[in-house]
């Protein structure tokens, strides 16, 4: 599996939302470096599902919390997509616990899942918000 490498292009222009980022690709990255191993663990590859959830969750909380402070326009929309990425980890979560739960797929899926959610959200959704920032402040 291919791992994120970060580049200026899914940069915001905000120094601490990018780190915040930077810091949500290498979850997702230190997820696929358990996945190579041949001997991780059921509980391993859980607490790193579970770990990439918190995270999401902290970081959306601090954006959603920006879009009420700002009284940004599109925050619906962007917590709308913030919404299905944090259903789309609860089901993975639960179906972690499953029995009969390939552990490996499912953390393969949740890997891949955030990488290309998190590129696009940024490209499309996070620089539109940083937009509206650098003209409401200019």
């Amino acid at each position: 599996m291919e791992k994120f490498v970060w580049s200026d292009e899914y940069s915001v222009g905000i120094p601490e939302t990018d780190e915040d980022h930077k810091k949500f690709f290498d979850i997702a990255n230190h997820l696929i470096d358990l996945l190579e191993k041949k001997d991780v663990t059921k509980e391993n590859l859980v607490l790193a599902v579970d770990r990439i959830g918190e995270y999401a969750n902290t970081h959306f909380k601090e954006e959603e919390d920006m879009f009420d402070t700002e009284n940004y326009r599109e925050a619906p929309q962007h917590t709308a997509a913030h919404e299905l990425y944090r259903r789309r980890v609860n089901y993975y979560m639960r179906a972690l616990h499953e029995p009969d739960a390939d552990i490996r797929q499912l953390a393969s899926e949740i890997a891949t899942f955030s990488i290309y959610w998190l590129s696009d959200h940024i490209l499309l959704m996070d620089k539109q918000y940083t937009i509206f920032l650098k003209q409401k402040n200019s």
